[in-house]
């Protein structure tokens, strides 16, 4: 069986109305910003169904929504596919569900808690029933041990986790080992020691303790101290060693012996020198947790573990091969984890994640975005830390290539509006995908948007009638009777449309990505660099740095003054605004420049240029660039 769903009601961020969150029966990832809601989910599972180390969670006000303690906090959750025995511990409890015209037994658990005022201190009350209704009883005690879940938590010492002492948690990990009573129970003479118990271990630890000559002598001596100095003719009183907890109970002896385990790395069978750190601590810690799991699924009993923040003190390279192994946990091994990992969020399977945003839970599974069958298997594909980073972002913005990712962040920082300070996340997806991208953020149901704004900015892709001779073909005119057939090019100029027909292919690159809270920003004329151009040649200071940023990634430096001086005289012998953008233009369709190069050097000057002038900067770059800025800050 698997924990298939979970409703939260009044719990922390989750207010009077009912959140749902479904989860998969292997690997759920729960992403989002801090205080969305992440913990609060867990915390939720781990109220209800209990934890492994029976640790106790006491509700105080604080876990009342708005601390609000007049309203019940309620919890309910969902088990699905359950096997015939887990349907014969539950038998009392289940629930019957029609699907594909079958009866199928579900197990719902109800768990609310009401905060009590009239008892001094106040103090919370909670009930656990079973049931769709919630008017069912609740499970025997023998039965909730089956979906007890392993927990670690976030910040956790995994290090103290791992070294003996009453309780620890290595101890109790391993105490659930099947063969842990496997051999004799007690010491025959010749008998090879490995044949004996841990059980066997303890006896004969103990009886070889309390038999050893010196203690022997300690204990006559004792008693002829008593019997000489102390005791009265006629008193007549024995003394013995014995060591302690040796008359306890089998198991309680056996836990005795595995408190006094470390769980420590073998230095002399490993590279590692000094002291473990943090995350080889954390690692050791997950591999104990999981060799639970892996008994678990040899005995095929379902297990259920949480991990908060699993990347905790990792390097990437155990980041990637950890979350791949989580991800290949069987059916009836269900891992639940958070993250503010984008390298780990990269790797996970999209219907895997579960973006948390507001005190609401937005699964990206088939059937709940807008993404088709094709697009997951294209975001598996390309979707890299530095793009993953958009799962836990207040808004995003989507470029097409490098000149845009580096140009625009220095843009909004010099008007303003920091991408950083505002949370937005730049994805570039190097000219394929846009909409991909940006249907990750569109939900099939309507009325429960995912409040993320997402600008894609684009280029609109049609030159000037100017450009093909200036920037293809010197023997083509602003005449398209010069230029060949629509047929045979992959370029388009203005001529190539009529007004109506101008304004429908605006309307189609739009129409690609825009929906909801997803808003597509067209370049004015052609492509970034153009209309840069295009805007910035009219203007004095922009212009002087935009053909120094041309000039100084186009040629060697000690070429950059008689460059420079050709380049101002042709912009200047050009007629009109479109000769001018187009001319500077060439450059990049002849492999002059590189976009990039030119992006990163003119961020760089207008970073000086256009310091603490935020109005003039707004004038002297492309409209549409001023208006995805604003979209994606809020304005």
């Amino acid at each position: 069986m698997y924990l298939s769903s979970i409703q939260i009601k009044n719990f922390r961020c989750f207010d009077d109305q009912t959140h749902i969150v479904d989860f998969n029966p292997g690997l759920t990832v729960l992403v989002g910003e801090n205080d969305s809601g992440k913990s609060a989910i867990l915390d939720a599972i781990r109220i209800v169904l209990g934890t492994t180390d029976l640790g106790w969670y006491r509700i105080e006000s604080t876990d009342f929504h708005n601390e609000d303690t007049t309203k019940e906090i309620s919890i309910v959750c969902k088990f699905s596919n359950l096997t015939p025995d887990e349907q014969a511990a539950f038998l009392e409890c289940l629930s019957y569900e029609t699907q594909a015209e079958q009866m199928v037994p579900s197990l719902y658990l109800y768990w609310n808690c009401k905060y009590i005022t009239t008892f001094k201190p106040p103090r919370s009350i909670s009930n656990l029933t079973s049931g769709k209704q919630g008017t069912g009883p609740a499970p025997s005690a023998e039965a909730r041990e089956l979906i007890r879940v392993t927990y670690l938590r976030a910040l956790r010492d995994a290090y103290s986790d791992m070294q003996s002492g009453r309780h620890s948690r290595l101890s109790q990990i391993i105490q659930h080992i099947p063969t842990l009573t496997d051999g004799k129970d007690e010491y025959q003479p010749d008998m090879d020691l490995k044949e004996l118990s841990l059980l066997g271990i303890t006896n004969l630890s103990n009886n070889l303790l309390v038999n050893h000559p010196v203690l022997k002598t300690v204990n006559s001596s004792m008693e002829e101290i008593l019997s000489t100095q102390l005791l009265l003719k006629q008193d007549e009183i024995k003394t013995r060693f014995e060591v302690a907890d040796s008359r306890s109970k089998e198991l309680q002896k056996i836990n005795a012996l595995l408190e006094k385990l470390d769980l420590s790395v073998d230095k002399n069978a490993s590279s590692m020198q000094g002291k473990v750190g943090l995350g080889t601590s954390n690692i050791l810690s997950m591999a104990c947790e999981l060799l639970l799991h892996k008994e678990a699924e040899k005995a095929n009993r379902s297990s259920f573990l949480l991990i908060e923040e699993p990347e905790a003190h990792i390097h990437a390279q155990r980041q990637l091969k950890m979350v791949q192994s989580l991800e290949e946990a069987t059916a009836n091994q269900q891992i639940i984890i958070t993250t503010h990992s984008p390298l780990l969020a990269s790797v996970v399977k999209l219907a895997n994640i579960i973006i948390i945003k507001d005190g609401k839970t937005f699964s990206l599974a088939e059937g709940n975005t807008k993404l088709e069958a094709d697009d997951y298997w294209f975001l598996e594909k390309y979707l890299d830390a530095t793009k993953a980073n958009l799962f836990f972002a207040r808004s995003v913005i989507v470029v097409e290539g490098p000149g845009e990712a580096l140009l625009l962040p220095a843009l909004a920082s010099l008007l303003g509006h920091s991408f950083t300070d505002y949370g937005v996340s730049l994805v570039d997806v190097r000219g394929v995908g846009l909409r991909r991208y940006a249907k990750i953020f569109q939900r099939t149901d309507e009325s429960n948007l995912l409040n993320v704004r997402v600008a894609c900015v684009t280029d609109r892709d049609v030159m000037p009638d100017c450009a093909p001779a200036i920037c293809i073909n010197k023997n083509y005119t602003t005449d398209s009777s010069s230029w060949p057939d629509k047929s045979d090019r992959q370029w388009r100029a203005e001529s190539d449309f009529t007004p109506e027909e101008a304004e429908n292919h605006i309307a189609e690159i739009k129409k690609r990505a825009d929906g909801q809270l997803v808003k597509t920003f067209v370049s004015n004329h052609w492509t970034l660099e153009y209309d840069l151009a295009h805007v910035g040649l009219e203007h004095p200071d922009m212009k002087d740095i935009l053909i120094d940023a041309l000039i100084s990634v186009s040629y060697k430096k000690e070429n950059w003054v008689t460059k420079k001086a050709d380049l101002i005289q042709s912009l200047d012998a050009a007629s009109t605004k479109e000769e001018k953008a187009a001319y500077f233009y060439s450059y990049f369709t002849s492999k002059k420049a590189s976009k990039a190069d030119f992006a990163q050097m003119l961020a760089s000057k207008i970073s000086q240029k256009f310091k603490d002038k935020p109005e003039a900067l707004k004038e002297a770059i492309p409209s549409y660039l001023n208006e995805a800025i604003k979209y994606v800050i809020g304005g």
